[in-house]
């Protein structure tokens, strides 16, 4: 999504699980009723409200030091970026900037959603807290996986108090190199079956491809037309998704 951890670092405390994701992975019940894996922007969080004027406000500094034509944008444009890993969205927006450009650019779109997280500006989607806590309650472990940063998923987590909720938090920093659906499969036998993805773009998707588990696509988020295409079912608001995780774990 073009933004990643404030320093600039990679997480390389282990390169397969970090330990303390590790110990809360461990901690699943046996008794689990399943795993449900959620992207996070686009998905749960409303990322366009803080993307959109951060993204913006970067592309206006990156004018003014010579390293772009100015340029307006729409909301769907910007919004397209949403869910990409910080490399691949700098190499397909602008392939023509030298890393440092690009790696300061992404730094300043995450402090610049950091302060205005921390002004009060981030919501989470409607209906999203309610259904979290039905399918908790249904017994389900819910399980972060994003290609955001750790530093990133870090605020948020403490900002929105997403441990009443995630019983794991996988992010792209923590396993440098590897696609969403290869982070699942690095972490997806830590967790209690029957398991199924639940997001709003096509990485999302791949998940459930490679993966061979359900996928629920949710129609509110930033994917384009086609990306949710293969989804056992389509949730059209958060209100829908415990009935549609009920729906495909019957079927499976």
């Amino acid at each position: 999504m073009g933004c990643e951890r404030s320093d600039g670092a990679v997480c390389n405390a282990c390169r397969e699980v970090p330990s303390a994701l590790r110990d809360a992975g461990d901690a699943s019940s046996l008794a689990s009723a399943g795993t449900l894996f959620f992207d996070y922007d686009g998905t749960i969080h409303d990322s366009a409200r803080l993307y959109e004027p951060a993204f913006r406000q970067v592309y206006g500094w990156l004018v003014e030091q010579g390293w772009a034509q100015p340029r307006e944008f729409s909301d769907e444009f910007i919004d397209s970026w949403l869910g990409w890993k910080v490399r691949d969205m700098w190499k397909t927006f602008m392939p023509e900037l030298p890393e440092r450009v690009w790696r300061e650019a992404s730094q300043r779109i995450g402090r610049d959603m950091a302060h205005r997280l921390e002004a009060g500006e981030g919501v989470l989607f409607d209906g999203c807290e309610a259904a979290l806590g039905e399918l908790k309650k249904r017994g389900y472990d819910l399980v972060f996986l994003s290609n955001c940063g750790t530093a990133y998923r870090d605020v948020h987590r403490r900002k929105f108090g997403l441990d009443q909720w995630f019983s794991g938090y996988f992010c792209a920093d923590d396993f440098p190199g590897l696609e969403k659906w290869e982070i699942y499969g690095k972490v997806r036998n830590r967790f209690a079956n029957p398991q199924a993805m639940i997001g709003d773009r096509a990485h999302d998707r791949e998940v459930s491809e490679h993966g061979g588990i359900p996928f629920i696509g949710c129609a509110w988020g930033y994917g384009k037309a086609g990306e949710l295409d293969g989804s056992e079912v389509i949730a059209a608001s958060w209100h829908d998704v415990p009935d549609a995780v009920a729906k495909v774990f019957q079927s499976s």
